[in-house]
């Protein structure tokens, strides 16, 4: 048996763990929501979806981390429900705030799927 005695835990270029790309991402989408909840009203609801919904597509288009993508954006519906849609974090209730939630998911969706097909192509393209 043989030892690599040159082996490193931390390359430099290596990937970031999903724990610290969870936390970026869920800073970046507590921003939007603050910023969607200061620039309109709480009747704008398409307005607030279409911010959130381009922060999550635009986390998603730059990480490469599939799970930190899925809590981010799972956090982000979470968020734009209770306190974008809803007042004091209330999940449930009256109105049509998880449909419009589903909007955030497929951002997200639209930039993994962006990221994926950049992944793919060909490097002299």
């Amino acid at each position: 048996m043989v030892v690599d005695q040159e082996q490193r835990t931390a390359a430099a270029g290596g990937s970031t763990p999903t724990g610290i790309s969870v936390a970026i991402g869920w800073a970046v989408m507590i921003g939007a929501a603050l910023l969607a909840g200061a620039l309109f009203s709480p009747a704008e609801l398409p307005a607030r979806t279409l911010l959130m919904s381009v922060a999550a597509g635009a986390y998603a288009a730059v990480v490469a981390d599939l799970r930190a993508v899925v809590a981010v954006t799972g956090l982000a519906m979470a968020t734009f429900v209770g306190f974008l849609a809803h007042r004091f974090g209330e999940l449930t209730g009256g109105g049509d705030a998880w449909s419009y939630a589903i909007v955030i998911a497929f951002a997200a969706t639209l930039g993994a799927g962006y990221r994926w097909l950049r992944s793919i192509a060909p490097a002299g393209d």
